[in-house]
């Protein structure tokens, strides 16, 4: 990086869009600092690890690494430096044919934020000055519905190949639409909030009426088939099990399997509310935390207890809550419950854990066939009984409460290889290897009751 780089960082969490602050990135650290007068809103800040109301005016500093030349909460607005990541490879074709071709690395990093850095995920809006941010916040005309063309189903259909290097009519039809990341192609639309009658429309950005934030998810038949289905029967699960999980509407546009999912992040006015995930604030306090599998769960629950800033209002409640997460994915084969997976939310002055997302039983395809992406109770050095237990006591619960928990895992997801077999767009090898997976680490589940 040549020269200096210079942003803003403005939310609207509350009745008005506002400014929160500056970014000044050097070519060895990134400094942020909160504006005065966002000090007197009272609203929450970058992050559960920046607090307004303890930083104030100090600027907050972090030298730039290999993983994060960006806070945390920043840097995790731009998708993933991956030739194969959908949202990443949609903006660098819009910025091509707006003539803006970055050589890559951070300069990619850095014409993507400007781009995509705001109107995403969470509360943090992300723009190139000020201008800029009064220039997107203006007042939209009329909000508009898009019924599904034939061209935007021929153009994703090309896209999602990976190999459409002509993004032309998507982003014609739905604009340079902010995304979020992952390798499953998603993008950020609205639906009537009467629910999904084939018609989208872009992002509200100062709130809206009649209409429902959503990320709309489609199947990639060639890595993940059937992985539409099965995200909708594990969202099923985990309602049946307690967990609060959003409105989903399961589709298909142009015959690719598609899943609307209501966006949690936003309230029924389409208001961002702060929202972060756990691979955001660990990275935040924790300069040793470089990817989401880089701690523990046994970590998780430590640092509820011992965190000096609060992560979450009722430590017990979301020790329970990570205690039974784990345990519905040993049970239905998710083996992808990471930290970019476990997100905190503020509803008023309370901070939990978000509904549940992405619980997808990733198991399905072998090159995701882990029991877990990070250990806990020190899982293979002792069996898995033995580890639950272990765990279950990190977490300052007893072993008659795993069994109860366990029991109640169990019984919601009874009849759970059923539903996988009688999938339509699952294959039957992959319906038997999730099957077998599955059985078998039941098995070792029941041992523990």
């Amino acid at each position: 990086m040549k020269t200096d780089r210079e942003a803003v960082v403005w939310t609207r969490m509350g009745m008005r869009p506002v400014k929160m602050g500056r970014i000044y990135v050097t070519g060895s650290e990134c400094r942020f600092t909160y504006d005065q007068d966002f000090l007197e809103t009272g609203l929450p800040g970058l992050g559960v690890v920046y607090p307004p109301e303890i930083v104030r005016e100090t600027t907050i500093v972090r030298k730039r690494s290999e993983f994060f030349d960006l806070l945390p909460p920043i840097q995790l607005l731009i998708p993933p430096r991956s030739g194969k990541n959908f949202q990443r490879q949609l903006i660098l074709s819009y910025l091509a044919k707006k003539g803006t071709v970055p050589s890559g690395g951070f300069d990619a990093d850095w014409e993507i934020l400007m781009i995509a850095g705001h109107g995403g995920i969470g509360h943090l809006d992300v723009f190139l000055n000020d201008d800029k941010a009064v220039e997107w916040y203006s007042v939209p005309g009329k909000h508009r519905f898009f019924e599904i063309s034939d061209d935007f189903g021929f153009s994703l259909k090309e896209l999602l190949t990976w190999l459409d290097a002509d993004a032309e009519a998507l982003i014609r039809m739905i604009g340079p639409t902010p995304t979020v990341g992952g390798a499953i192609p998603k993008l950020l639309l609205t639906i009537p909030d009467t629910g999904w009658d084939g018609r989208i429309g872009l992002p509200g950005k100062i709130g809206g009426h009649g209409m429902t934030d959503v990320i709309l998810k489609f199947e990639q038949a060639r890595s993940y088939p059937g992985i539409i289905e099965l995200e909708a029967l594990a969202l099923d699960l985990h309602e049946k099990a307690g967990f609060e999980v959003p409105r989903t509407w399961m589709t298909s546009i142009h015959d690719i399997p598609t899943l609307a999912v209501e966006r949690f992040d936003r309230d029924k006015n389409c208001t961002p509310l702060f929202t972060e995930t756990l691979y955001s604030i660990f990275a935040s306090g924790d300069p040793g935390i470089t990817t989401p599998y880089s701690t523990t769960y046994d970590a998780i629950g430590r640092a509820m207890d011992r965190s000096p800033i609060d992560l979450v209002s009722d430590k017990k409640s979301s020790k329970r809550h990570l205690l039974k997460r784990l345990l519905m994915a040993l049970a239905t084969g998710n083996g992808d419950l990471h930290l970019e997976n476990l997100s905190i939310i503020r509803k008023g002055n309370v901070l939990c854990f978000s509904p549940v997302y992405d619980p997808t039983p990733m198991r399905a395809y072998s090159v995701h066939n882990l029991l877990t992406p990070m250990p806990f109770g020190q899982y293979g050095e002792v069996h898995l009984k033995e580890a639950l237990v272990r765990f279950t006591k990190n977490l300052g619960f007893r072993k008659k409460d795993l069994s109860g928990l366990i029991e109640d895992v169990l019984s919601v997801t009874k009849d759970y290889t059923d539903r996988v077999q009688s999938l339509k767009t699952l294959p039957d090898a992959n319906k038997k290897n999730l099957t077998a997976i599955v059985d078998s680490v039941r098995g070792e589940m029941r041992k523990v009751i």
